[in-house]
């Protein structure tokens, strides 16, 4: 029997040919018949009335209910999330733990995994943005960490529906928000790239052409790249002042080992770069001589203060990856595929599209590809 009991609510019938007064009910997942020994007279028919019918089931099937062990909310959820850590990277691992203690926990260790409606899974999932303000997002981020223990749960018996497959639950809804997130234009682009020296130059070379991630840019070596074929292979990140390797890294939607053929001046900027190389290791270094921990140091002392003497206002470090991206996309002689492919993006990925399509020209090139439009639109008609 296990001890973490999963009861569905019981009953006492009378059996017809014996006139016995017997009780049913399912226990983890398996449904028993018993006679309580006594004989459906007025009396007994009354005892019944006062009684439950499951404590009387499970006592005459040998359970004793004060015995039974409680599984810990805590304990399991943890157990959940790290039994399938392989799935996923470091950081992200780090970031589900923290979503369970901060988050799930608190709302949900005081109610047993049996008793758990899909009324509390929506209840709380509502908190998210009305209490917390969450964006869409992490909204689903913390409902798939939720479903992992739950689904879980109910495979493990512990629950007698899986609530995460329930109506309610489904039909459940988050808001979204337009993100606030911008590229540059252009023409701003184009200044960025003209008017940069030194290796913040090179940086942004890399950042604005390849849509390096920031991380993986300030983690690049000389040994990643192969200048004589014109290639850069993507071999790790930095990310809060750790390096990881890029293989190391688990996610469905991102593909961070990758290869990418650099253009012709890109190939020509990093020669000229190499005889004034600041370390013989790493591609960017700090005043110390090490790598970078991080890209507030680049963005609050070089990048920033750049962008202010050039006019261009500020959008973020990250906004020249969704730049890249826009620029590219804007053009019908790059498919989607050859954009993911140098981004890091799995081929297939709804990522590239909704969280980096965004529009960075400005009327001189949207005036033009109406013009390109008008003329295949007029040649139809005349055709017709």
């Amino acid at each position: 029997m296990n001890n973490n009991l999963i009861c569905s609510d019981g009953s006492f019938y009378v059996r017809k040919d014996t006139n016995m007064i017997c009780v049913q009910g399912t226990v983890n997942g398996k449904h028993y018949k018993r006679s309580i020994g006594k004989k459906a007279t007025p009396l007994n028919k009354k005892w019944v009335e006062r009684q439950n019918s499951m404590q009387v089931l499970l006592k005459l099937i040998g359970v004793d209910i004060n015995e039974t062990k409680k599984t810990s909310f805590e304990s399991f959820g943890l157990r959940v999330l790290r039994s399938n850590s392989e799935y996923r990277g470091e950081e992200t691992q780090k970031d589900y733990e923290s979503i369970f203690n901060r988050l799930i926990l608190p709302y949900f260790e005081k109610i047993e995994f049996h008793e758990i409606s899909a009324l509390d899974v929506t209840e709380f999932l509502g908190t998210l943005q009305s209490k917390h303000g969450y964006c869409y997002d992490r909204c689903i981020r913390v409902k798939r960490v939720l479903a992992n223990i739950l689904k879980a749960a109910f495979d493990e018996q512990l629950m007698p529906h899986n609530v995460m497959s329930m109506q309610l639950v489904e039909k459940f809804k988050f808001k979204q928000t337009p993100r606030n997130t911008k590229v540059y234009k252009v023409s701003e682009a184009q200044k960025i790239l003209s008017l940069s020296k030194g290796w913040l130059k090179v940086f942004l070379e890399l950042s604005l052409k390849y849509g390096l991630r920031t991380g993986e840019a300030i983690g690049l070596k000389w040994s990643d790249f192969d200048l004589e074929r014109g290639y850069l292979q993507v071999h790790r990140t930095i990310s809060k002042g750790r390096i990881s390797d890029v293989s190391a890294i688990v996610h469905e939607n991102k593909n961070h080992n990758r290869e990418i053929f650099l253009f012709p001046e890109t190939i020509e900027l990093l020669k000229s770069y190499a005889n004034f190389r600041p370390d013989d290791e790493w591609l960017f270094v700090s005043k110390d001589g090490k790598p970078f921990k991080n890209a507030k140091t680049i963005v609050d002392f070089h990048f920033r203060p750049f962008l202010e003497e050039i006019g261009v206002e500020y959008k973020t470090l990250y906004a020249t990856r969704r730049t890249y991206v826009s620029m590219m996309n804007q053009s019908s002689k790059v498919s989607l595929e050859d954009i993911q492919e140098v981004v890091g993006h799995v081929k297939g990925s709804s990522v590239t599209t909704k969280h980096y399509d965004l529009d960075c020209l400005e009327d001189v090139h949207k005036q033009k590809k109406a013009e390109e439009k008008s003329k295949i639109f007029n040649a139809l008609l005349q055709i017709a």
